[in-house]
């Protein structure tokens, strides 16, 4: 029984191949009420991912951006937004992947965990998975409030930032043998 167990496992990790990241970025988007949009984003990606060989629903693993390197097209406006999401103390965000789930339209549901200024939560992504070759493409949507994390939407004078948050993946990974 043991040797079929360690066969089995064996197995399993002949198929499973680790992602590297090669390119992309994660996308905040919100808006300022009577101002403008912000869509700070962070190229500063680090994962830890595997997936089975033609088998997209196989992907497992976690994905984790730096919050510290988050930018927008406004350098103060980016000093407000580290102060109001702690970075100081909170420096990154984890998304932890549980399942992935083909959608009849043809995109994905990629159901995980989010931890954002030390809170966790159950975030559903949607979006298309593309595997070609070595190459794993990912680009997925979600949205959440910023209050469900312990973020207070930041506020300067009378300008208030919308407490929804609309997060955008796109990231490319090279498949490793």
């Amino acid at each position: 029984m043991r040797y079929l167990f360690l066969i089995l496992v064996t197995t399993v990790t002949i198929f499973a191949s680790n992602l590297v990241f090669q390119k992309g970025y994660v996308l905040a988007h919100t808006t300022v009420f009577g101002d403008s949009t912000i869509d700070p984003s962070s190229s500063n990606i680090t994962s830890h991912l595997s997936i089975n060989r033609g088998d997209i629903s196989s992907l497992k693993g976690f994905v984790r951006v730096s919050l510290v390197d988050l930018k927008s097209d406004n350098k103060k406006r980016d000093e407000h937004m580290y102060e109001a999401i702690n970075t100081k103390k909170y420096k990154n965000t984890t998304y932890k992947i549980k399942s992935v789930n083909k959608n009849s339209s043809g995109s994905y549901t990629i159901k995980g965990t989010l931890n954002l200024h030390g809170i966790t939560k159950n975030i559903n992504m949607v979006g298309d998975i593309i595997q070609n070759g070595d190459t794993l493409v990912i680009k997925a949507k979600t949205s959440f409030k910023m209050s469900d994390f312990g973020i207070e939407p930041p506020k300067l004078l009378f300008l208030s930032v919308r407490d929804l948050l609309e997060m955008t993946i796109d990231t490319t990974y090279k498949l490793e043998n």
